[in-house]
């Protein structure tokens, strides 16, 4: 039986998980659960600090920003898990990292909804309401936040339109912020649009305010799943895959449902685009775009320097 101290970073935050959190401590009363809540990239550069320092680290990490996340698996920083699970295919990257959720990555709005979910429709809509959102949209600041900047990259990669949003985007001056909580926060302020917003906020959003809504798009969102593995250097795997394990069981990915986290097992509530855990991935780590991208982002939101 798991026993000990477990150390999670998690990108979800602590309120949104308790469902999951008390149907685990049932489960393993002998688990004493440090649960460390944070961006992704404040706790990306936390493990980095605790691999440099050449002890043990953090148990289990559990984040949204999937390249981040696969950056350290594919560079043999996670171990296996040893985990049986019923996911999709695409869900698991050998036996050393499993996507637990598949959430939606969607445009919220103000106002009148117009189709806003694709980099083509954004160009669209801002390059015809330019004075209607000038001032008035949020985007995740991608130097700060792995989502805004995982979701923007695939954007960059597979939308023909992606250069003509930016520009669109530019014009009508930009505001980033930190993190999805605080875009979320800005549009519940009397922001008029924000970009890359996670489904779970966006419906909390819309359902406390009534005049925001998710855009519509003539495609499915994509979407982002929260990637869980066990690093090589953990001080206690076996609680770490006994979490993991809870996680992806048909009682945890209940409670992540209970808590509006888009859980893959169990019906879907929409069709989505997922990012698949394979070795097509080396592309959203490939330096070259991911330098190319940033710069262009800069320059679209007015910071032209690192």
């Amino acid at each position: 039986m798991a026993r000990g101290r477990l150390t999670l970073l998690s990108a979800a935050e602590r309120r949104y998980c308790e469902p999951l959190l008390a149907s685990f401590a049932a489960r393993h009363p002998a688990v004493e659960l440090d649960f460390v809540f944070g961006i992704s990239t404040s706790l990306h550069q936390r493990f980095l600090a605790e691999l440099a320092a050449g002890d043990a680290t953090a148990d289990l990490i559990w984040s949204s920003a999937m390249d981040l996340q696969m950056g350290l698996v594919l560079q043999g920083e996670a171990q296996p898990h040893g985990v049986a699970h019923g996911l999709p295919h695409w869900a698991a990257y050998r036996d050393l990292a499993l996507s637990t959720t598949a959430e939606p990555i969607v445009t919220l709005m103000r106002g009148p909804p117009a189709p806003a979910g694709t980099p083509g429709e954004l160009a669209a809509l801002l390059r015809a309401q330019a004075p209607r959102f000038r001032g008035q949209v949020v985007v995740p600041d991608i130097e700060a936040n792995g989502l805004g900047f995982l979701s923007m990259l695939r954007w960059s990669l597979e939308a023909p339109e992606f250069g003509a949003m930016l520009d669109a985007l530019a014009a009508v001056a930009p505001r980033p912020v930190g993190s999805i909580g605080q875009l979320a926060a800005a549009m519940e302020q009397g922001a008029g649009l924000g970009l890359h917003v996670l489904g779970a906020y966006a419906a909390r959003a819309a359902a406390a305010h009534p005049d925001l809504s998710v855009a519509p798009s003539a495609a499915p969102p994509a979407a982002v799943a929260r990637v869980a593995f066990i690093p090589r250097r953990a001080a206690n795997p076996e609680a770490a895959a006994a979490f993991l394990a809870h996680l992806v069981s048909p009682e945890g990915q209940a409670a992540l449902g209970a808590a509006g986290l888009y859980p893959l097992l169990g019906a879907a509530a929409q069709p989505v685009s997922s990012i698949a855990l394979d070795q097509g991935f080396e592309r959203l780590l490939d330096p070259a775009n991911r330098e190319a991208m940033l710069s262009s982002w800069r320059e679209a939101v007015g910071r032209k320097h690192a």
